[in-house]
């Protein structure tokens, strides 16, 4: 096969793009569809990975303070180390619990954030859209208003149902779009 000199070197980084999208989507819609069908499963997963996310972080952050070792900063480093390593180990040793404790945050954030979100939809009222806002204001209070409300008992299945959902959608999300620049280059 000869070399086409003009050829576009873009296009075929642009052809494996397709590829990496089309196929990371793929596998982000199956993961998605499986937190979905198994939602107790993939929310437990989702709270060992998040412990084991703060477990290692925390003890990088130990570890660290003892580089500012006899300094006024060391006994704040390795209390800031020490919370994300306590709080990840719970997670790993007592998933289910720390399930109850992630679904509540998730719950907090959500209505903390459709507060925000209501506020900036009140300030930019005469803007066009602003109603667009205020709606997912609604939706993020709704939600968290939601989950608050039905802890403990939703705290098993929830963070798999939103993980499942997000993943579909961004899978989903990938896909169409390449197979959409594969159609029209």
């Amino acid at each position: 096969m000869a070399h086409d000199p003009n050829a576009d070197p873009n296009e075929s980084v642009l052809q494996r793009l397709q590829k990496i999208w089309l196929w990371v989507g793929i596998v982000m819609i199956v993961l998605g569809a499986g937190a979905l069908i198994m939602p107790v499963l993939s929310s437990l997963v989702i709270g060992i990975l998040i412990g084991w996310l703060l477990f290692i972080s925390g003890v990088i952050a130990v570890a660290s303070a003892f580089s500012v070792r006899g300094t006024g900063l060391f006994v704040w480093q390795l209390a800031a180390g020490l919370v994300p390593l306590l709080a990840g180990a719970l997670l790993i040793v007592y998933p289910a619990q720390g399930l109850i404790a992630l679904t509540l945050i998730v719950g907090i954030v959500f209505l903390l954030t459709g507060v925000a979100q209501s506020s900036f939809a009140v300030w930019m009222r005469p803007a066009p859209g602003w109603g667009w806002m205020l709606a997912s204001a609604v939706v993020s209070i709704g939600l968290g208003v939601f989950i608050l409300v039905a802890l403990p008992e939703a705290s098993a299945v929830m963070l798999g149902i939103l993980f499942g959902f997000d993943f579909l959608s961004t899978g989903l999300a990938m896909v169409l779009i390449a197979t959409s620049a594969r159609q029209n280059p």
